[in-house]
């Protein structure tokens, strides 16, 4: 999911495909994030939190000077979801 929006922000990818691949995944993952997290510490689930929060609002940046930003509102919306679960 990250490299998939790594790759929207670096023009590697076109958004609208980054953003069905990232909702995708987010719906796929982020179930298994909140049954799995006991497995990790907390510390580690909060550190993950922070790398995805940090990466949906760079994301969420580069879609403000967009004139269509829905593709990149909704991968920072998905990232964000998937931050939430952690926390």
């Amino acid at each position: 999911m990250t490299e998939t929006a790594r790759a929207v922000l670096d023009g590697r990818l076109p958004a609208e495909e980054g953003a069905a691949a990232v909702t995708m995944q987010a719906e796929q993952i982020t179930q298994l994030l909140r049954s799995d997290r006991d497995s990790v510490t907390r510390s580690e689930a909060e550190a993950v939190a922070t790398q995805l929060r940090l990466l949906a609002e760079q994301v969420n940046d580069q879609a403000s000077g967009l004139s269509d930003p829905t593709a990149y509102l909704a991968i920072a919306k998905s990232i964000g979801a998937m931050a939430q679960a952690l926390r």
